[in-house]
């Protein structure tokens, strides 16, 4: 009930928030916007009166583009001002295709997602972080479907309240890091990668929508492999691209993990562990002191 705001109140609060009566409102007019463009499609004038329909082509500080629907009607008062009084906005309508997904367009996708995390690296290594952050949110934009809504993408190395990275901010951050407001993420496609394989177990294709699980294999620049078990979930937009909507990968599980190295107190000197005092002393410990023979 607080779609329509025709009062000052309500539009103050759609463009900057800050007021409870509008619990859902963040501040449209605060998310960092840099650039803007206007083009109509088309204006009708009838006396003190004028209307327009198009679109406006918002960028922001990292250079993403939002493209709105947009209808204003504008009044010409007694003092020759042109007022807003109407102004309608909405996202553009993307609709969404009844095309049957085929395998070789599923494998493609994810030799696409391979081939740009190279690509990412590479020219983070050549061209310097303003570039690569640039092609990483042109690949975001490309592969991912966050203009459809929240994406369900659970990344490799992230943890706590920043675990899930359901939002395009998050899923850049997480590739590129260079965002205060994600602190823990260093940059996972800086990482030197120099090629990356992918080894489905199964793909599960359901009308536009195909799910695949297996693994990636990425080898960095100094022959470091890394293998990560992946589920990814692609839809098929209504222009025929395939979009990630869900991307949940992990690090596989080891049955034997190696042991921690546990200190334990000594009576003549600072903690040292187990594995070095066994090597010293024979391996006497009592009751977690070092039995010392010299």
């Amino acid at each position: 009930d607080q779609t329509f705001r025709t009062t000052r109140e309500g539009a103050l609060s759609y463009f900057v928030g800050g007021n409870p009566k509008y619990p859902n409102d963040g501040g449209f007019a605060l998310k960092g916007w840099r650039d803007f463009r206007i083009e109509n499609a088309a204006v009708y004038l009838n006396g003190t009166t004028g209307t327009t329909v198009g679109n406006v082509i918002l960028t922001d500080k990292d250079g993403k583009v939002t493209t709105v629907d947009k209808t204003w009607t504008f009044l010409k008062d007694a003092k020759g001002t042109v007022r807003i009084m109407a102004h309608h906005s909405s996202l553009p309508y993307l609709p969404t295709s009844n095309e049957k997904i085929s395998e070789a367009e599923v494998l493609a996708a994810q030799q696409g997602w391979g081939q740009a995390l190279v690509n990412i690296a590479t020219t983070y290594e050549n061209e310097g972080l303003a570039v690569a952050k640039k092609l990483a949110g042109d690949i975001i934009d490309a592969a991912y479907g966050y203009q459809f809504g929240p994406v369900l993408f659970k990344p490799t190395l992230t943890t706590g309240d920043q675990t899930f990275r359901t939002t395009r901010e998050g899923a850049l951050s997480y590739f590129v890091g260079d965002n205060a407001a994600y602190p823990a993420d260093g940059g996972f496609a800086l990482k030197g990668w120099r090629n990356v394989e992918i080894k489905n177990s199964a793909v599960l294709i359901d009308g536009n929508t195909a799910t695949t699980m297996g693994w990636v294999i990425m080898t960095d620049k100094n022959g470091a492999v890394t293998k990560v078990d992946k589920t990814w979930t692609f839809f098929k937009d209504g222009d025929g691209a395939l979009r990630i909507v869900s991307h949940h990968s992990s690090l596989p599980y080891d049955p034997n993990p190696p042991k921690p190295v546990v200190a334990v107190s000594s009576p003549s000197g600072p903690a040292i562990s187990p594995e070095i005092t066994a090597a010293i002393t024979g391996g006497l410990v009592f009751g977690g002191i070092v039995g010392h023979f010299w």
